[in-house]
């Protein structure tokens, strides 16, 4: 299953870490651009238009500012599908993918393949972790930690509401690939929520693109976003932020799934997130994540 050809790209570029620009993670968006992803994209002869979400002035709170920060994502994804561009989003949280989901679903019909039916948008996800945590379970209190339950609707359903073009994801459409540094009660939750994992593991090492493209033909997915969390990465790249760990995706493996990705789904969109470049092995991680970048991108824009 191939896609409509890409005709544009734009970068959509949202440096925060839970509403605060440029610290932490929020640097990743910025360090990836200083590394050259946009000229690497502009190398497949695409045009490519450089957007950002504003900085967010109005509240001191955590958590009005990471829900204006998933407006504005919104607003901008969809003003960029409607002009018939392919989203590519520099996120600095995982959370940032409510946003770029919403802003699918509120794009409305473009030229690129129609408008995207929130109830069966596809998401192929990207991670060494489970983000499937509610205010309910979060002992951390760290709250990027939920960004696939707000995604499908489990929890701040009020402020949910008003992020325009949000839809609950149905996690019958949702693969997760590299979860592998989970609890054994997150590992449990994970299990009853009943999406499709592709487990990474420190000990043996997995072969994600094979199981990747069987769950993929079996899921037959369609419209599909795509989501890539760094630390999906194996350590052995580098560290990707303070999550990194062993077992995950080596450089060959991240490649292979995002070509079963572009091969077997109509991709709608692709999220680079939760990158934090003050960490060993920073540079090693923006060559590889460019390089995935713009091969994704490439096999997209020869689509037929």
């Amino acid at each position: 299953m191939r896609g409509p050809v890409i005709r544009s790209l734009s970068v959509i570029v949202s440096p925060f870490h839970v509403g605060i620009r440029g610290s932490k993670t929020g640097a990743g968006p910025l360090f990836l651009q200083q590394h050259g992803l946009i000229p690497a994209l502009e190398e497949l002869g695409l045009p490519v238009r450089r957007v950002e979400v504003e900085p967010v002035d109005e509240t001191d709170d955590e958590l009005a500012r990471s829900f204006e920060v998933l407006r504005r994502t919104a607003r901008l994804v969809a003003q960029e599908r409607r002009r018939s561009s392919f989203p590519v989003v520099l996120s600095g949280d995982c959370t940032g993918a409510v946003g770029v989901a919403a802003g699918l679903v509120a794009s409305g019909a473009v030229a690129d393949g129609g408008a995207v039916d929130g109830s069966r948008l596809g998401c192929v996800w990207f991670d060494a972790h489970d983000d499937i945590h509610t205010p309910d379970t979060l002992a951390s209190g760290y709250g990027d930690s939920m960004p696939i339950s707000l995604l499908a609707g489990r929890c701040y359903q009020r402020l949910l509401q008003t992020v325009p073009g949000h839809h609950p994801l149905n996690l019958d459409n949702l693969i997760h690939v590299g979860m592998r540094d989970v609890t054994d009660e997150e590992r449990a939750r994970v299990v009853e929520a009943g999406f499709d994992v592709i487990w990474g593991d420190a000990e043996t090492k997995a072969d994600f693109r094979d199981k990747l493209g069987q769950a993929l033909q079996r899921k037959r997915l369609g419209q599909t976003m795509v989501h890539l969390d760094l630390d999906s990465l194996d350590l052995s790249l580098g560290k990707a932020n303070k999550f990194g760990t062993a077992g995950g995706l080596l450089e060959e493996d991240i490649l292979g799934c995002l070509d079963e990705v572009a091969s077997q789904t109509k991709p709608v969109s692709l999220t680079i997130a939760s990158f934090d470049p003050s960490y060993e092995g920073a540079d090693n991680i923006a060559r590889v994540a460019i390089q995935a970048v713009q091969s994704f991108i490439g096999s997209l824009s020869k689509a037929e």
